[in-house]
């Protein structure tokens, strides 16, 4: 792998993530973003794993052998989900006198961030029980422990979830923190900004932006920097929206579109996610936008025509086999999930039937 990070713009750094073949085998990772201006120094969703943080640390190092002297640091993670906010380390690395490591205040619980991946897993599987039976949800050759564990369900739900954490997150490493404590965005602080004549709400950190862009999570963020017209995603963008139950394809569609009103407005002009490549250009940007906005829309109305073929049938299994077998986007969502399981299809389902007022 090359260690080198990609230059996207000046003062832009990406450094690659690697999207997962089986998560059950292997974690996914995030790209991590470096961004310098003057004595200041960003890194956007800090990633996930030893392999992507060396590469980090290495790029750190040549700049300050550069004399390079950062007086501010800020890490920031794009969302909690295990591939972006795991390598907090990396503020002690980069050393600067006045350092803050930020993650919105959902993405916290207890005091402490939500990226631990056995609690992770405990948590998703307890979310999508009120709606489905998950360990039922799996394919060969999953299903073979996913039936025991099922069985296990029935007798101690809670210990099944511990158990599935401790299987679960074996290929996931633990975050590696540092000696600075992550700090809340908190909604409270939000303020009311115009960029370009579109009016957001969001949080300044130096010359740049903070914009809550939930949908994929209720803690995800993404990043503006206007001088640049680069703005990073996170997972804003996942062709997989919304992913967990406790997502929001409404939140999905309302980030989507003030992101593309901020590209219509011309303050966008380079779109930097997470897993992916780099969008560059303000049409490209915008038919990459409206893609995943039609795509969501497309999927609300799948769901509820399979709902109501069903003879609205609120049963989230049976309604995602019939998705699977008869709509061609589905099945391509199928595809996609890891690993080649169905159960984050269920929680498209589930979501979309809740925001309809369908569900419980």
């Amino acid at each position: 792998m090359n260690m080198q990070p990609a230059e996207i713009k000046n003062g832009i750094f990406m450094f690659n993530g690697s999207i997962s073949r089986n998560l059950m085998i292997e974690p996914m990772a995030s790209h991590m973003y470096f961004l310098e201006e003057g004595d200041e120094v960003i890194l956007f969703d800090p990633s996930c794993g030893k392999g992507i943080a060396k590469r980090v640390e290495a790029h750190i190092r040549r700049r300050k052998k550069g004399q390079v002297k950062w007086k501010k640091a800020f890490l920031i993670a794009g969302h909690s989900h295990m591939d972006h906010a795991n390598n907090f380390f990396l503020s002690d690395v980069i050393g600067a006198p006045e350092t803050h490591i930020y993650l919105h205040e959902e993405g916290f619980q207890g005091g402490e961030v939500k990226n631990k991946p056995a609690p992770f897993i405990e948590n998703m599987f307890a979310e999508s029980s009120k709606y489905f039976n998950p360990y039922l949800a799996f394919s060969f050759p999953y299903n073979v422990l996913m039936f025991f564990l099922a069985g296990l369900d029935a007798l101690s739900p809670r210990m099944t979830r511990k158990l599935l954490g401790v299987v679960g997150s074996l290929s996931w490493p633990d975050p590696v923190n540092g000696s600075v404590e992550p700090e809340p965005l908190r909604q409270d602080d939000l303020q009311i900004m115009n960029l370009g004549g579109v009016t957001v709400r969001g949080w300044r950190v130096g010359h740049k932006i903070l914009l809550p862009t939930p949908g994929h999570s209720t803690c995800s963020v993404s990043l503006f920097w206007p001088e640049q017209k680069a703005l990073f995603v996170s997972d804003a963008d996942w062709i997989g929206n919304p992913v967990f139950v406790s997502g929001s394809l409404k939140d999905c569609l309302h980030s989507l579109e003030m992101l593309k009103a901020l590209c219509r407005a011309e303050q966008v002009d380079t779109l930097l996610p997470a897993h992916g490549l780099v969008k560059q250009g303000r049409e490209e940007i915008l038919s990459y936008l409206d893609f995943h906005i039609r795509r969501l829309e497309v999927m609300r109305n799948e769901v509820l025509a399979a709902y109501r073929l069903s003879g609205e049938d609120k049963d989230v299994r049976r309604l995602t086999r019939l998705l699977i077998q008869e709509s061609p986007l589905f099945r391509m969502l199928k595809l996609v999930n890891y690993p080649r399981q169905v159960v984050f299809v269920h929680h498209v389902v589930a979501v979309c039937l809740r925001e309809e007022g369908l569900l419980d």
